[in-house]
């Protein structure tokens, strides 16, 4: 299987960085206790921090508002994952402990406030690829496996090539149904944002910690890729 970015998306936004940490052999039915803990208390800090009291302003999240303007998305209507997190807590959401895995999606993107998504890559048939839409492949959206949408052209998603499923619409707004992560999901590619002011640097260090807490609560088997203009795919062996 092949894990990349087209060169279409670096034309748009050059200094775009994804991190990708792939989990084997993970163990996501046990409850954290102390990843529970570390969430309510981001949580809290997310609510108080004069930073983000006009949230959308703040420079990690006014750079994905900008992104999707620029792809022709309305943020406001569709926002990035990380605003829509930040403006459902700021309203007094609890964030749900769904799984292990989850918890440390939102996690990661409440503690560096970076989009954080990922899927179940055995519900993977092809390679997957960031790239632009066509308009003619199809979404099945999380929650809501009967219905069928298609992506506008120019949209930017995450599809697999096999089939033309989408697993995210508008990069980071709506994860699939299809690829979504669950107590019996064992291989899992996990990826981490990182768009300027966050840089190549830092988006390995977020990367690297979300590896570690995969490894430590779910007993993972990982590995840690960067993707960025520079080098845009990676190939990763998968069990016959």
């Amino acid at each position: 299987m092949e894990i990349g970015i087209h060169e279409a998306v670096f034309e748009m936004f050059p200094d775009f960085t994804r991190g990708v940490v792939v989990g084997r052999n993970i163990d996501n039915r046990l409850k954290i206790r102390e990843l529970e803990e570390e969430l309510r208390l981001l949580e809290e800090h997310s609510r108080t921090d004069q930073a983000l009291e006009k949230f959308k302003e703040h420079p990690n999240l006014a750079s994905w508002m900008e992104a999707f303007r620029a792809f022709g998305i309305n943020p406001n209507t569709c926002p990035p994952s990380i605003v829509n997190l930040v403006k459902r807590i700021r309203k007094g959401a609890k964030i749900p402990y769904i799984n292990t895995v989850v918890s440390l999606m939102n996690r990661t993107s409440l503690k560096y406030l970076v989009p954080c998504g990922g899927d179940d890559l055995e519900s993977v048939s092809g390679n997957l690829i960031l790239c632009p839409a066509t308009g003619d492949e199809t979404y099945r959206p999380l929650g809501k496996p009967d219905d069928l949408e298609k992506p506008r052209p120019g949209e930017i998603i995450y599809k697999d090539t096999s089939d033309g499923n989408v697993l995210c619409r508008a990069w980071c707004w709506r994860n699939s149904d299809t690829t979504k992560i669950t107590e019996d999901t064992t291989l899992v590619a996990l990826n981490v944002d990182g768009m300027p002011p966050v840089t190549f640097e830092m988006t390995r260090a977020m990367t690297e910690d979300l590896a570690g807490k995969l490894e430590a609560f779910c007993k993972a088997e990982v590995e840690v890729y960067i993707l960025d203009a520079r080098n845009t795919s990676f190939t990763l062996r998968l069990p016959s």
